[in-house]
């Protein structure tokens, strides 16, 4: 470690980086995409046309950026891979910034980058949270320059406005506290240059325009203005996540992810403690209001909208960091970690770089484990489901109800899958709200067998529950659970089950339409 604390600001970078980089493309082949990630890349592998991928996306309450990416890379291979090597980029190019310009000690910068956050979470899964960790460092990275070159930190703060609904909130409070800046609402700015007012009314259409569209994309049809019930459970939870944001320590098990080892009880008066001690010892307080701001936010969107996990909680740890980063650019501010640091560098400062330290450290030990059991279990069946039936049912008729579970095995098959709710092939995970799958599992059957023998083909059965087949009337084979030893902890109710259905005489006395509550009130049943 001496050894590299001589090397230069760019060389440690570069070397680093590098190591990341060398390190992910090592790990990655044995992380198993899930719904959440290959959702995106099949919306815009199906969608033909722009305008369709933003009509296929309009469930999924996010801004377009990534998925707009995705469907440039589909236009040129159909490769799942594709995938993460796009991520890869993007988690390479956020830890090159933070390394080469974050003004913390090269051993937080390190812990931050190999740790929970920048190794496991943001890296190896491969969501759209690197390109908002990518344009949230450059805002920050440019913050000195953001007066000479206007125009391209305002378009920073628009493209970290498309990421997320967070980028958005970090865009909103940037931009605000820039333009208050430039009409001197704040005393003792530094870095400060003139700025023409046609390129002040300029920047501050764009990124008014930047972030409302930005809230459009995310809101459009979701919609933002439904009734905020009181959730007693919700709220109580809302209040443990600044915790677990700062010092993430999962249970110890294989199913880890999202889970938190300590209990409720304690971990909402550490959450206020550590509250109390971040706004005690931020500097400037011309800041204090843009992060009391940004906390605000995340809390009202987690008691009161959506609980989410612990990638969303991570909010709470990324905007202190990147508000204490635009901090060192108004407050005396030396990145070593030696208690006589001077006397320029205030206790206030000190304490919260060392705060950080404990923090990266926490996350760095809890992305060990993370990473070992992503290396070691698999994180979500799909892939396994898929590899089983190629392997073994190659040739055979693929069909589903729950698209849940099925697209990606379906986005591993590099095929759709038929749906038997729907009556046709369905290639993506709809969010829709009004279609609403109540078959019950003997119906999922049913359907299955019927589409047997109208096809004259034995139906591969990719169902998301458990099914009691020894109770059914008809011959039905079980294939593969998959449904154990995964890290992706959901209920049985949403696992990986196959069943093979073969052609077979159809009698009307046994085919059941309806449910059996219907069914109860028009057959007299024996």
């Amino acid at each position: 470690m001496k050894s590299s604390l001589r090397l230069s600001d760019n060389s440690f970078a570069l070397v680093f980086t590098l190591v990341y980089a060398l390190l992910l493309a090592y790990l990655l082949p044995f992380h198993e995409l899930w719904v959440d990630e290959t959702e995106p890349w099949l919306l815009a592998l199906y969608s033909d046309s722009y305008s369709d991928l933003l009509y296929n996306k309009r469930f999924e309450g996010h801004p377009n950026l990534w998925y707009s990416l995705l469907f440039v890379i589909t236009r040129f291979t159909d490769n799942l891979q594709a995938l993460k090597i796009t991520h890869f980029f993007f988690s390479v190019g956020f830890v090159f910034v933070f390394l080469r310009h974050a003004p913390f000690h090269r051993i937080i910068r390190l812990l931050f980058c190999f740790g929970y956050y920048g190794l496991f979470e943001y890296g190896m899964i491969s969501r759209l949270y690197a390109p908002e960790l990518f344009t949230l460092f450059m805002i920050c990275a440019f913050y000195p320059k953001r007066f000479s070159h206007w125009y391209l930190y305002i378009l920073l703060l628009v493209l970290n406005a498309q990421t997320h609904l967070f980028g958005l909130y970090f865009s909103g409070i940037m931009g605000l506290f820039l333009f208050s800046e430039k009409f001197r609402l704040w005393d003792n700015i530094p870095y400060h240059q003139n700025i023409s007012s046609r390129k002040l009314v300029f920047g501050i259409s764009l990124w008014i325009l930047g972030c409302g569209f930005s809230f459009w994309s995310i809101t459009h049809t979701l919609g933002f203005a439904h009734p905020h019930l009181w959730d007693p459970y919700k709220f109580q939870q809302a209040c443990t996540r600044i915790w677990q944001a700062f010092f993430p320590v999962p249970e110890f098990t294989f199913d880890f992810w999202n889970t938190s080892f300590l209990r409720t009880k304690y971990e909402i008066p550490l959450s206020l403690l550590l509250s109390v001690l971040i706004f005690v010892l931020f500097k400037p307080k011309k800041l204090f209001a843009a992060l009391t701001l940004l906390f605000i936010a995340l809390f009202y969107f987690f008691a009161f909208r959506f609980e989410l996990s612990l990638r969303h909680h991570a909010h709470f740890f990324l905007f202190t960091v990147a508000l204490f980063w635009v901090a060192t650019h108004y407050i005396p501010f030396t990145s070593s970690l030696n208690l006589k640091s001077g006397p320029s560098f205030n206790w206030q400062t000190r304490a919260l770089h060392y705060l950080l330290l404990g923090a990266t450290f926490t996350q760095f030990l809890a992305g060990l484990y993370a990473v070992s059991m992503d290396y070691k279990h698999s994180f979500y069946p799909g892939k396994e489901s898929a590899s089983f039936l190629q392997k073994y049912y190659p040739n055979y008729f693929l069909a589903t109800t729950q698209e849940f579970t099925s697209s990606t095995t379906g986005a591993y098959l590099g095929k759709p899958i038929y749906n038997l709710y729907r009556g046709g092939y369905t290639t993506f995970y709809e969010l829709d709200p009004s279609i609403d799958n109540k078959l019950t599992p003997y119906q999922h059957l049913q359907w299955a067998r019927t589409l047997a023998q109208e096809t004259q083909k034995s139906i591969i059965l990719i169902s998301a529950r458990k099914i009691a087949i020894e109770h059914f009337p008809f011959r039905v084979k079980h294939l593969k659970s998959f449904d154990r030893n995964q890290i992706v902890a959901l209920p049985q109710s949403l696992s990986i089950y196959l069943y093979q259905v073969d052609p077979q005489p159809l009698p009307t006395s046994y085919f059941v339409a309806g449910t059996p509550v219907e069914l109860a009130s028009t057959v007299h049943l024996p």
